[in-house]
C-alpha cells in the first residue's frame, strides 16, 4: 500500500494524531500499541447523529467516515476493513484480531446513552451543610473519567439552582424525556431529608427531601417546598431506560441533634409541622396516572428509613460517608467486578465509621425480584484506578489530578507520593500539593506524546506510597466536658508521644469523653452498682464507646489519660496497619480467603489485588459469602474459630504477616509454623502454594473478642519481615500455648516496624522511579496488604 492509500485508509477510520506509544481507544477500551497512532472513535450518539470530533480532515473524508458510521459494517466486513487499514500503519493481524471481539462488545450499544442528574444543597436557610456539594463533585467525576460520561450530559444542581420547581423540571426534561430503552439514568440527591404529613391523614408522616428553597411552616400555613420520597420514586420509575438508579444520601428522622460525634447529620434539625404544597401533590398525582411506568425504582440509599446519614470532614474537605465510600469504591471496580460486591465494601467503610447508626442500603420499592442494577456495562474496560488527570498545565510539565479513588486516611498522608499514567507506559506523576481531592503533580518522565503532553482524562494509579515517618494519633475532646476538664485533658494528652488533642468537631482518629449514664448501665456488672460519677473512656468518631476503655467513677482526668496511654498506643497502630492497605494498587499475584472453621466451616471472604490478574476478577467463595450476603458489614459469631488461607498466584516466593486488631484496639500476631508462630515473616510461600493461618492442623482462633469490629490484616512482601520479626521477639506475651497466636504488648512498635520492612523491600523501584525522600516510599509492586472488617455478635 502506498503513502496515499496509507493516509486515505487513516482518514477512514479516524486515525487522527501521530503520537508515540499512545493507546487504541475504543469507546474506553484501553489496549496498548505499536507507538505509531491513536484511533478515536466518536462515541457520543454514534448511530443517531455519527460526527467528526477532531482533525483536519477534507470534506469527502468527512462524509465518507460518515457513511461508514451509519451503514452498519457486519462483523466480517468490519474486519476486512480494519485489518487493511491497520496494516497500513504496521499493526499486524496478529495484536488486532484478538481485540475484534472485545471492541464490537465496546460496541455493542452503539446508541446508549449515559444521563445523570446531581443534586447537592448546603446551604439551607437554618441548617447548613457542608459536604452536599462535594458529593456532587465527587460522583461528576466519576461518571465521567470512570464511567465514560459525556459532561454535556450531566446536569448539576447545586445550592439556591437546587429549589423544588428546578429539581422537578430537570428531572422531567433532562432524564425523562432525553432517556431511551437502553440508555443509563443516575439520580442522585445530597442534603437533608425530612417527614411531612398529607393534609388528609395528619398522623401519617411521609418522608420528604428538602430542596434549597425550603420555608418555615407556620400554625397558619403549614406548607412547605418539600419533594415527596413518592415523588422521587414515580419519577424514576417514569423513565424508559431498566438501568435506572437513584443515590440518596440522606436522612429523615431528626433526633433532637444536629451533629453525632464528628459527623453532622443530614435531616432538617427541626420538629416537623409541614405539609407538602399544593402544587407538590398535583405534580405526584400526574406521575401517578401515568400508564407507562415501570413496577422498579431501584434506591441506593445512605441508610435505612429510621437511620441517621451523616457527613464528616477529611483533609481539606467534607462528604457524605456514604457517598465518598461509594464512589471510592467504583473508582477500584471493574467490569468483572460483582456490583454487590462493590456495594457491600462501600457498606462495610461506611459502618466501620458510623458503626450502626448507618447502614447503606439497596432498596427496591414495589418490586419483589432482585434489583436491577448493573454498573458492569457501565464501567470502562481498564483496570482499578486512583483517579484522573483533570488538567495539564506549564507546557505538559504539571498536571491536575483528581484522586476519587484512595482511601482517606492514605490521600491525607499523599504528600510526596508517586502515580502512574494507566495509557501512558513509563509515564510518572509526583505529588507536589493537594486540596482536598485535587492535587498538583509534576511529570518525571516523558510523556507518550510527541506534544510532550499528557491528555485529560488519563486515568492515574498509585505508584509509590510516601508516608511520614511521624504519624501520630488525634483525639478529638468531646464538647460535653467542661473547660476545666478540656484543659486537664489537654495538658495530659501533650504528655503521650505523637498523641494530640483538638477540638469535638477537627478531624480526629478518636474521640475522649464522659461514658454516658445510659452505656454504664449497660456495660457495668449485674453484680456491681451503677456508679454514674463521672467516667472517662475513648469513643470512636461516631461517639460509640471502644470496649474496655471506661474508667472508675470519680476519676480525674488526667489519671484517665495516663491509663488509656496502652489503648491510645494500640489505636495508633492499628491505624499505621490500615496505611498499608493497597488492594487496589497492588501489582502481586496474591490472595486471601477468611474462613470460619467452627460452629461451621465455610468460607466467608476474599481479598485480592484487583490490579494483579488479567481479568481482575473478584468473585465470592460460596453461597453464603459476600455474594448473598446483606449490603452490611460481615458478621461472625464470638462463639466462632475462624482461619485464614493465603495464596501465592506469582512467579516468586512471598513472605507475610497476619495481624488481628479486636473492637478494644488490642493487636495480635498470628503464624503458620515453627514454634516462634511466625514463620511467615522470614520463611516464605513458594510459587504456586498456599498455607493456613494459624498453622494447618489447628482448628483456627476463637473469636472471644468484645461485641464490636474487628479486623484483620494480611501483609504480603517480596522481601522478608526482619525488623517486624525482631519488633515481635523484643516483647511478646503468649495468650494461648497450643496456638501460635500473641498478643503484643507494644503494638506501635511492631506496626512502625512493617512499614520499615516495607520500606526497605521498596528501595529498588523508589530508586528507578527517580525519586529521593527522608520518608517512607512503598512500591505498590513487592507488596499487598489485604484488610478483613467483621463485626463479632
Amino acid at each position: 500500500m502506498n503513502r496515499e492509500d496509507a493516509k486515505s485508509a487513516k482518514e477512514e477510520l479516524h486515525l487522527l494524531l501521530s503520537l508515540p506509544s499512545c493507546p487504541l481507544r475504543l469507546r474506553g477500551l484501553i489496549i496498548p500499541m505499536q507507538p505509531d497512532a491513536i484511533l478515536i472513535l466518536n462515541t457520543h450518539n454514534l448511530i443517531k447523529s455519527p460526527k467528526i470530533i477532531e482533525g483536519n480532515l477534507t470534506e469527502n473524508s468527512k462524509l465518507k467516515i460518515q457513511s461508514y458510521l451509519k451503514m452498519g459494517l457486519k462483523r466480517r466486513e468490519f474486519l476486512q476493513q480494519a485489518g487493511r487499514v491497520l496494516a497500513a500503519i504496521g499493526i499486524s493481524d496478529a495484536l488486532w484480531l484478538p481485540l475484534s471481539d472485545r471492541y464490537l462488545q465496546a460496541l455493542a450499544q452503539p446508541t446508549a446513552r449515559k444521563l445523570a442528574l446531581l443534586v447537592g444543597v448546603d446551604k439551607y436557610p437554618d441548617s447548613p451543610l457542608h459536604g452536599c456539594v462535594t458529593d456532587v463533585e465527587l460522583q461528576r467525576e466519576l461518571l465521567i473519567y470512570r464511567f465514560g460520561f459525556v459532561p454535556s450530559d450531566i446536569l448539576t444542581l447545586t445550592d439556591a439552582q437546587a429549589t423544588r420547581e428546578n429539581i422537578e423540571t430537570a428531572f422531567v426534561t433532562h432524564l425523562r424525556e432525553q432517556a431511551k430503552p437502553g440508555d443509563v439514568v443516575v439520580f442522585h440527591f445530597s442534603g437533608c431529608g425530612s417527614r411531612v404529613s398529607l393534609g388528609e391523614s395528619p398522623g401519617k408522616m411521609h418522608n420528604s427531601f428538602v430542596p434549597a428553597d425550603d420555608v418555615l411552616p407556620l400554625l397558619a400555613n403549614r406548607a412547605v417546598n418539600d419533594i415527596l420520597e413518592e415523588t422521587l420514586l414515580l419519577l424514576m420509575r417514569s423513565l424508559a431506560p431498566e438501568n435506572a438508579i437513584a443515590i440518596l444520601d440522606t436522612s429523615y428522622h431528626y433526633r433532637g441533634f444536629p451533629t453525632n460525634g464528628n459527623f453532622r447529620i443530614r435531616s432538617r434539625p427541626r420538629p416537623t409541622i409541614g405539609e407538602p404544597r399544593l402544587a407538590e401533590l398535583t405534580f405526584a398525582q400526574d406521575l401517578r396516572s401515568r400508564t407507562n411506568l415501570r413496577p422498579a425504582a431501584t434506591i441506593l440509599a445512605a441508610g435505612a428509613d429510621s437511620q441517621l446519614a451523616a457527613e464528616q470532614e477529611w483533609g481539606g474537605f467534607t462528604a457524605g460517608l456514604f457517598t465518598y465510600a461509594l464512589t471510592q469504591t467504583l473508582w477500584l471496580a471493574t467490569p468483572a467486578s460483582s456490583f454487590s460486591v462493590s456495594f457491600s465494601r462501600a457498606a462495610g467503610n461506611v459502618e466501620q465509621m458510623a458503626g450502626l447508626s448507618q447502614q447503606p442500603q439497596i432498596l427496591n420499592h414495589d418490586l419483589t425480584a432482585a434489583p436491577a442494577v448493573n454498573f458492569s456495562n457501565l464501567i470502562l474496560n481498564s483496570p482499578a484506578s486512583d483517579g484522573a488527570v483533570t488538567a495539564v498545565e506549564d507546557g505538559g510539565k504539571t498536571v491536575q489530578l483528581w484522586l476519587g479513588g484512595l482511601s482517606p486516611s492514605v490521600l491525607e498522608c499523599s504528600g510526596g507520593s508517586v502515580f502512574a499514567v494507566d495509557s501512558s507506559e513509563g509515564a510518572r506523576l509526583l505529588l507536589r500539593g493537594r486540596t482536598g481531592l485535587s492535587a498538583k503533580a509534576q511529570v518525571l518522565d516523558g510523556s507518550a506524546q510527541t506534544d510532550g503532553q499528557l491528555t485529560v482524562g488519563e486515568l492515574v494509579r498509585e505508584e509509590i506510597r510516601v508516608l511520614p515517618r511521624n504519624i501520630g494519633l488525634t483525639v478529638a475532646l468531646d464538647s460535653g466536658l467542661e473547660r476545666i476538664e478540656r484543659v486537664d485533658a489537654t495538658s495530659a494528652f501533650a504528655t503521650v508521644p505523637q498523641v494530640s488533642a483538638v477540638g469535638s468537631e477537627q478531624l480526629a482518629d478518636c474521640r475522649f469523653g464522659r461514658v454516658p449514664e445510659t452505656t454504664l448501665a449497660e456495660t457495668v456488672s449485674p453484680h456491681e452498682p451503677a456508679l454514674y460519677q463521672s467516667r472517662y473512656g475513648l469513643f470512636s468518631l461516631a461517639q460509640m464507646l471502644i470496649p474496655d476503655t471506661e474508667g472508675d467513677g470519680g476519676e480525674a482526668v488526667k489519671v484517665a489519660v495516663q491509663r488509656l496511654t496502652p489503648q491510645l498506643k494500640a489505636l495508633q497502630a492499628g491505624k499505621l496497619l490500615r496505611l498499608t492497605v493497597n488492594e487496589g494498587s497492588s501489582r502481586l499475584k496474591v490472595r486471601a480467603v477468611l474462613a470460619t472453621t467452627a460452629p461451621q466451616a465455610r468460607a466467608v471472604a476474599q481479598r485480592e489485588p484487583v490490579r494483579a490478574g488479567g481479568d481482575y476478577r473478584l468473585e465470592p467463595l460460596s453461597g453464603e459469602s459476600e455474594k448473598s450476603a446483606s449490603a452490611h458489614i460481615l458478621s461472625v459469631s464470638n462463639s466462632s474459630r475462624i482461619q485464614c488461607r493465603l495464596y501465592n498466584d506469582s512467579d516468586r516466593p512471598v513472605y507475610f504477616a497476619v495481624f488481628d486488631s479486636g473492637s478494644a484496639g488490642r493487636l495480635s500476631v498470628l503464624g503458620a509454623e515453627g514454634k516462634d508462630g511466625v514463620g511467615g515473616m522470614s520463611r516464605p510461600i513458594a510459587p504456586g502454594e498456599n498455607l493456613i493461618v494459624p498453622a494447618a492442623g489447628g482448628s483456627g482462633w476463637a473469636v472471644s473478642l468484645p461485641i464490636g469490629l474487628a479486623e484483620t490484616f494480611i501483609i504480603f512482601s517480596e522481601s522478608p519481615f526482619a525488623q517486624t520479626l525482631a519488633a515481635i521477639e523484643a516483647e511478646i506475651q503468649q495468650t494461648r500455648a497450643a496456638l501460635p497466636i500473641r498478643v503484643l504488648l507494644n503494638p506501635l512498635n511492631v506496626a512502625r516496624a512493617v512499614l520499615e520492612d516495607l520500606h526497605a523491600a521498596s528501595i529498588p523501584g523508589v530508586q528507578k522511579a527517580g525519586i529521593s525522600t527522608d520518608d517512607l516510599a512503598l512500591d505498590v509492586n513487592v507488596w499487598a496488604s489485604l484488610s478483613f472488617v467483621y463485626r463479632v455478635v
